[in-house]
């Protein structure tokens, strides 16, 4: 009954913490509590849409740094990395 109590009181957090566990997996209990509190911040459905694309433009910069950075090490021993989409 509580859980149905809470989702009432709070319908972003199921939406937030489905959404997080999806891209954290094993990594997401650590984070539930933090989430939790950040989900009562958002309101409305921009409120999260919001917070759900600045979360992957930071996965995705993070994840093209990580590209460049093993691009630049490969260039030390002579070797050329691509990203491509597959085919």
């Amino acid at each position: 009954m509580s859980n149905w109590l809470d989702m009432l009181n709070n319908p972003r957090s199921h939406t937030l913490k489905k959404a997080m566990f999806e891209i954290l997996k094993e990594r997401y209990a650590p984070h539930d509590t933090i989430l939790e509190r950040v989900s009562n911040s958002l309101t409305t459905e921009q409120d999260f849409n919001q917070f759900y694309k600045l979360v992957t433009d930071i996965y995705e910069a993070a994840y093209f740094k990580a590209v460049v950075d093993h691009q630049e090490q490969l260039k030390k021993v002579g070797l050329t990395a691509r990203v491509v989409k597959p085919t």
